[in-house]
């Protein structure tokens, strides 16, 4: 696969964007097995600090969009990746539990909200293959689900969670600032470019609002998922430390991305849609009831499907939505996608008081399968139409 040198410079961008607001994102709920540890406060309490930087992680997405669609993709990344690791820094210099900790970790989630809405607009307007790039961007952002927490458990281990912070967010700054400044080719906010052609507006508006509820329930599964499995690795993983062990598994899992964005430049993207997470349901529940080696390699074999399926769903984003209108779309995704998703860290922290941490895995079964019928309810919406990404 061959990219122009714009194309070079902007997945390059894309991907420390990318890398950077889930690594930012995913410090925390490893960062919190260390603040229990310190503090005596519940792992449940302290999970649930986090809900607003989580909130305002999609919240901040439409907006975000929005300002895209009047101006440059690019530059609004950009701001994203320069803002966000002295944002992790503020968090080292605030009290845990304490206002100013609760709205530092809300400055990470607004700058973070940057990222996917001119991100995904960015790589859908100007590089050719599109499914491969996305795939490319897609294992970026694991990347940094991977290692935020194998990084976090080990700085805030030796040196505790305040410096791992400020550490983490000085690594992000420096990334940011190596790719900020490259030349990328942009068209024109409103240019006229290949999805402008595919579907009638009516016909268009109905498959995304389909499409925007089987986002919904991909954004509980996502934040559930991403939340719980630090401390229930912990719980049931003895071999290795709770932090490896999550590192390990997105890792593996992200060979998903690359797998589902070829066959998304390839193949009708409904059927690989449905096909992908109807693959992971049986996984997840398997979760519930695994531990040890078996958990890692069935934990990993559902990341694999559940992110495999992410280049698949922005490419039917891209095809849904109007040039003129492509950030805003993506931007009402990640905001369904994160902060209707954010609720399951009530959700997550309500299990484990209620019940056990184990039964989170069962309820995101729930929303695996929701979003399953309505994959379904797209491939009958367009009657046997093939959808691809050409």
């Amino acid at each position: 696969m061959k990219f122009s040198r714009s194309e070079i410079n902007t997945l390059q961008l894309t991907g420390v964007g990318h890398f950077g607001c889930h690594f930012a994102m995913l410090v925390f709920p490893t960062a919190a097995v260390s603040l229990a540890h310190e503090t005596g406060i519940s792992i449940a309490t302290i999970l649930g600090w986090s809900f607003w930087g989580y909130f305002l992680f999609g919240a901040g997405a439409l907006p975000v969009g929005i300002l895209t669609d009047r101006t440059r993709a690019k530059w609004v990344v950009r701001v994203g990746v320069l803002g966000i690791g002295p944002a992790m820094m503020l968090v080292s210099l605030a009290q845990p539990g304490n206002t100013s900790f609760v709205l530092a970790l809300a400055l990470i989630g607004i700058f973070a909200s940057f990222y996917h809405p001119a991100g995904m607009s960015l790589i859908s307007r100007t590089v050719r293959l599109r499914g491969s790039a996305l795939g490319i961007n897609g294992v970026t952002g694991n990347l940094g689900i991977a290692a935020a927490p194998l990084l976090t458990a080990w700085v805030a281990n030796e040196w505790g969670w305040r410096n791992a912070y400020l550490a983490l967010g000085f690594l992000l700054f420096c990334l940011g600032l190596a790719v900020s400044f490259q030349k990328i080719e942009e068209p024109e906010a409103g240019a006229v470019t290949r999805d402008e052609h595919h579907h009638l507006p009516s016909e268009r508006l109905k498959l995304f609002l389909i499409l925007m509820f089987a986002m919904t329930m991909g954004g509980l599964t996502y934040r559930a998922m991403t939340v719980a499995q630090p401390a229930y690795f912990e719980e049931q993983v003895q071999w290795i430390g709770y932090g490896a062990a999550t590192s390990l598994v997105y890792l593996l899992g992200t060979l998903g991305h690359i797998v589902g964005g070829r066959l998304a430049d390839r193949y009708d993207l409904r059927i690989v849609y449905l096909l992908f997470h109807a693959a992971s349901l049986p996984f997840v529940i398997w979760m519930s009831a695994a531990s040890g080696s078996l958990l890692l390699g069935v934990s990993t074999v559902f990341l694999f499907f559940n992110l495999g399926m992410q280049p698949v769903e922005n490419s039917l984003v891209a095809r849904f939505t109007p040039d003129r209108w492509r950030s805003t779309g993506y931007g009402l995704k990640f905001t369904v996608t994160f902060a209707i998703g954010a609720l399951s860290v009530w959700g997550v922290e309500g299990i484990i008081n209620h019940s056990s941490i184990s039964n989170v895995f069962l309820a995101v079964a729930i929303t695996v399968s929701s979003t399953i019928l309505f994959a379904i309810l797209i491939l009958l919406a367009t009657r046997g139409r093939p959808v691809i990404n050409t």
